[in-house]
């Protein structure tokens, strides 16, 4: 089984891991997961429900024990990316804001990293800037701060004691910067924004306490008025277009990469593949089955016919289709040992087996959603068409899955076929199709009469009848008595309930209160579901 989550994220541990990077595989892994994953949703408290659904799926998989686990994360790792994808997504909405502001006189930096020495001698140091601004009336470090509050007021003093110093770090690597360069600074160039965003992102709010940072010569906004702000200006100097243009420069040279790293940053490995498989993995925490007896796909398969395959053959086809789920354009491989092993297959003649196989692939070469199903070697190989890979991968309404393992324990080839289509249409408790439509399904040659058609039927229905409570069928006949349409019908049931392996005493009630069957036929109901998954 490819188990594609044990390498679904590294750590400091294994290759260094700067912030941007953390930020950057989060938001591709959420962006997979939701689309319209904005700005204003990474702001959110609830700001990585890709990442957290697959780390509560895989803990939960890890308590069944049916398998080697998988790694999770930690909750100082989790608390870690949230912290990082807030700050983030608050810097980027101060910056699309600004960016509003740019002209030839209005020059936005975002994520300043300066040179800065904090009165230390030696080591290399730095200080960074969320948002920059340099315009025609000075320079303005902007401090992005995201609270989880709500109310019409914020009081300043809740932020951190540190905001002091941080205020006075930035105008003074700008100074620093500015100097080493050989400008002369004026007191009132350098200035400080603080800006507040709530986490619900809700901006009708005023502010209380900011009188000790305004001593401090900074200004307290709003996401809604940072742009007033900086357009208004405060303790104005005057910048001409040359002084603009210089001061840019510089800053631009001294600019640092950005490489700071945490302890618990993660790098993500995700792709649409993993969240496909995740669909197989809740559904097996729900249902307790092995993730690899669980087969997904697109309804549509369950109208390709069998022809050509017999109730062995069509045990390795849908095992080959549970494979390729979530698979992409990737090729599977699988040996004859694997396919044995995943079947059951319990004949020791392995000769024979190779013979199935080759045969099967054949036949699904021959099916049209395969490019490719080669078998050499003791190796299949197996490739999809582009136009039908979605009925293979991203888990949709039109998707079902059931349990190989009962699937397996079906006897014949027809009962198979029904039992797939039994699950498609479980919600809805029937099944009606035209009589030829049906034995084109079933895969039964034009030289077979309908009686044996119908024979073959009352032998599926017995197999059926203990996991589809109160099956039936009902025949509609045209001219000269002939058959020309089918209608199944059983007790409405939750498809994924078929997922599940229930005790024998619920299968063989199920046969017991079929009224359909006479009595003689559910003793043939109950000796076959014995010997077959009781044995």
């Amino acid at each position: 089984m490819n188990r594609i989550f044990d390498h679904w994220f590294t750590t400091t541990n294994e290759e260094q891991i700067d912030n941007d990077t953390v930020i950057e595989s989060a938001r591709k892994s959420e962006l997979i997961y939701n689309p319209s994953y904005t700005y204003p949703v990474q702001l959110s408290t609830t700001n990585m429900p890709g990442i957290n659904w697959i780390n509560n799926i895989l803990n939960s998989y890890n308590q069944l024990g049916l398998s080697d686990p998988y790694p999770i994360l930690s909750q100082d790792q989790l608390n870690n990316v949230n912290y990082l994808l807030t700050g983030d997504a608050g810097e980027q909405l101060v910056d699309q804001a600004l960016r509003k502001l740019v002209n030839q006189t209005t020059i936005v930096f975002h994520d300043v990293l300066l040179p800065y020495q904090y009165g230390r001698r030696n080591g290399d140091f730095d200080n960074q800037i969320d948002n920059l601004v340099v315009t025609s009336t000075g320079i303005y470090c902007i401090e992005v701060k995201v609270r989880n509050f709500t109310g019409n007021y914020f009081n300043v003093k809740n932020l951190s004691p540190a905001i002091y110093q941080q205020i006075t770090f930035h105008k003074e690597a700008v100074k620093q910067a500015l100097q080493s360069a050989g400008y002369s600074v004026p007191n009132n160039l350098v200035k400080n924004i603080v800006v507040v965003i709530a986490r619900d992102n809700h901006e009708n709010f005023d502010f209380n306490g900011q009188t000790s940072l305004e001593h401090k010569g900074a200004r307290v906004s709003t996401l809604g008025e940072l742009t007033i702000t900086v357009s208004e200006g405060f303790n104005q100097c005057y910048l001409r277009a040359e002084q603009i243009q210089d001061i840019t420069r510089i800053i631009q040279k001294s600019r640092l990469p950005n490489k700071r790293v945490y302890l618990d940053n993660v790098r993500f490995k995700l792709t649409q593949q993993h969240f496909d498989k995740l669909v197989q993995m809740e559904q097996t925490v729900s249902w307790h089955l092995p993730v690899e007896q669980n087969i997904c796909y697109a309804k549509k398969l369950n109208d390709l016919p069998m022809t050509g395959l017999n109730a062995t053959q069509q045990n390795l086809f849908w095992i080959i289709v549970g494979r390729l789920y979530g698979q992409g354009r990737q090729r599977i491989s699988l040996t004859a040992n694997e396919l044995k092993e995943a079947s059951g297959y319990r004949s020791k003649d392995h000769k024979k087996f190779e013979v199935l196989i080759g045969n099967l692939a054949a036949v699904m070469q021959e099916m049209p959603v395969f490019r490719q199903a080669k078998f050499e070697s003791g190796n299949l190989s197996v490739t999809l068409n582009d136009r039908d890979l979605p009925l293979f991968n991203q888990y949709t309404p039109d998707f079902i899955s059931w349990n190989n393992w009962l699937f397996s324990k079906i006897k014949s080839n027809n009962a198979k076929t029904l039992f797939r289509k039994f699950v498609e249409l479980a919600n809805q408790g029937a099944y009606q199709a035209s009589f030829p439509d049906l034995r084109s399904l079933l895969g039964i040659q034009p030289c077979y009469r309908n009686t044996y058609v119908v024979r073959k039927l009352d032998e599926a229905v017995l197999q059926l009848a203990p996991f589809f409570r109160d099956l039936k069928y009902e025949l509609k006949r045209g001219r000269n008595n002939e058959i020309v349409a089918i209608t199944f019908s059983f007790d409405k049931i939750n498809p994924q309930e078929l997922l599940a392996v229930y005790s024998a005493d619920k299968y063989l009630d199920n046969i017991s209160a079929n009224l359909a069957l006479s009595e003689p036929d559910k003793q043939r109901a109950r000796a076959l579901f014995e010997k077959k998954f009781l044995s």
